[in-house]
């Protein structure tokens, strides 16, 4: 069983989307060791990273998940300097970046890297299992979700909540939101990043709403809403990742 190390500011774990990230690798039969990088302790990052990183048996690959944030001045060169300590003393192995988005990429453009993707690609699990040659394709609804979904009591007028989600990887192209028709006026939801389409599923049992903007794990979708739903539907639209939650009894 090999070992991968994934080293991450705090500050982009605060919902688990880390957490997510090595779950998902070690269901190809990988084990995951994690290297948090805390505020104000980057002098850390000499001692602890050239410790595993220039040991084989300790680290088969190494993945960097940087956002703009999680990159402040210094740290990169801190981070760049302690890898090529570590591939003085072995030979290469998989050095894979993750980014948030173009900002990151660029921030951390020193790092010699073998693999770079976005958080945000809709491929991520085939690109991030080539580049550690395992299989990432199988998933299941066991353990940590792959969303993040928070339901807020305060919203604009005449609004009473708002609900937050998005992915934790990859990306809802088409963010679908749905709920049961007949809750559709006491509810009164409406996704509130702009234009969307709205209709009732082809068996009755939806009243949905879909966004053509995407949702990522930088940019949550959000829908305000009068009152809550007993039950929603949220997620990418036409597929079967489609996140059903049931809220409350029906008489409630």
């Amino acid at each position: 069983m090999g070992t991968v190390w994934i080293t991450f500011a705090t500050e982009n774990n605060i919902d688990g989307d880390i957490d997510y990230l090595a779950q998902e690798i070690g269901r190809c039969g990988l084990r995951t060791r994690m290297h948090p990088m805390f505020p104000g302790e980057d002098e850390k990052i000499d001692r602890l990273m050239p410790a595993f990183l220039a040991r084989p048996e300790q680290s088969d690959a190494w993945i960097l998940y940087a956002s703009p944030e999680g990159l402040p001045e210094g740290r990169v060169d801190r981070i760049q300097a302690a890898v090529v300590r570590a591939l003085e003393s072995r030979t290469g192995f998989p050095i894979i970046g993750i980014f948030t988005n173009a900002q990151a990429a660029a921030g951390a453009s020193a790092i010699h890297f073998t693999h770079v993707l976005f958080a945000d690609d809709p491929e991520w699990r085939r690109h991030l299992g080539e580049a550690l040659g395992c299989d990432l394709s199988s998933t299941n609804d066991e353990g940590l979700p792959a969303y993040v979904a928070k339901l807020h009591s305060e919203a604009p007028e005449p609004y009473r909540y708002s609900f937050e989600c998005r992915p934790k990887m990859g990306r809802w192209e088409s963010f679908l939101f749905a709920i049961l028709p007949e809750e559709k006026a006491r509810v009164a939801p409406q996704i509130a990043s702009g234009e969307f389409e709205e209709g009732f599923s082809d068996d009755a049992e939806w009243y949905f709403q879909v966004a053509r903007t995407p949702a990522t794990p930088l940019d949550s979708q959000v829908v305000l809403m009068k009152d809550t739903p007993t039950r929603m539907a949220f997620g990418q639209e036409g597929t079967d990742e489609v996140v059903i939650l049931n809220m409350r009894p029906k008489d409630q």
